[in-house]
């Protein structure tokens, strides 16, 4: 076992720019952190997130608040979602289910299973909703979120920790990038304690089910989707590229407590544990 403990936070509705199959979805042109800091009153000011490497993701395209760092805390990529559905379930589900021998499994299932805890809040979702082997927390903001995800990190139990944030999705389907641009850097300011709690044998994931521009018409949107990976202990770090399907996320999970004969996607846990 590489790693303890696994924290994955989801900016659920974070997008990093449109998805080579964006016009099948009505999202040519998205590109929810580019227009999130373009109509920022304000300059963009993501620290936490820009030391972890939020910024080399897009060093392409780089933005005001957010540019690239000379060295990144944390190891960064892109996520592409393989599903041919765009509903804000799809990524949730790509991200977490997979195929078992006779039907369709789930890593929030598949652990409990083998010994190790499971805890998962987030808004009311009835994925979310079903996973009975887990604990679960339903919430309705940021703020709630990030305290259960405090909550945990003073627990010792082996094992995943998944908290979806709310405010993202809300501002998007509003159209309202003020807000969005808002509880952006108010979930930069809480990730830092977050940064700052986790033990030297902790992971901690961030990541994105979804995208939804407050631009766009569409909602939600086909985006690339942020992934960030930091480990106290791995202070080597480089570019994991582009993941071509949100199921690496769950693959690395199942792999790093021994369960990786449970998925066939591929894994990057090798790739920041070198």
């Amino acid at each position: 076992m590489a790693f303890h403990r696994i924290f994955v936070i989801d900016f659920a509705g974070l997008g990093l720019g449109e998805a080579p199959d964006a016009n099948r979805f009505q999202s040519v042109g998205a590109d929810t952190l580019g227009h999130v800091a373009v109509s920022c009153t304000d300059k963009l000011n993501l620290p936490t997130l820009q030391r972890l490497g939020l910024g080399n993701i897009r060093v392409d395209h780089p933005l005001p608040g957010v540019e690239p760092v000379d060295h990144p805390a944390g190891f960064f990529g892109r996520l592409h979602v393989q599903a041919q559905g765009n509903r804000r379930a799809t990524g949730l589900r790509e991200m977490w289910d997979y195929p078992g021998t006779n039907r369709t499994e789930t890593v929030f299932a598949t652990l409990p299973a083998a010994g190790y805890a499971v805890t998962l809040a987030g808004p009311f979702l009835s994925y979310l909703q079903t996973q009975s082997a887990a604990q679960r927390f339903q919430l309705g903001s940021n703020q709630d979120a990030f305290r259960i995800l405090y909550d945990q990190l003073n627990q010792n139990a082996s094992g995943l920790t998944y908290v979806m944030l709310p405010d993202f999705r809300f501002a998007g389907e509003h159209r309202d990038a003020e807000a969005f641009a808002s509880a952006l850097m108010s979930a930069d300011n809480y990730l830092a304690q977050v940064q700052h709690d986790l033990n030297a044998n902790d992971l901690l994931l961030i990541t994105a089910t979804h995208a939804d521009d407050p631009a766009s018409e569409t909602t939600p949107t086909r985006e690339y989707l942020p992934l960030i990976a930091y480990s106290p202990s791995r202070p080597s770090v480089h570019a994991l590229g582009i993941r071509r399907t949100l199921a690496d996320v769950g693959a690395t999970v199942l792999e790093n407590f021994g369960l990786a004969g449970h998925a066939a996607r591929h894994s990057f846990l090798n790739e920041i544990t070198q």
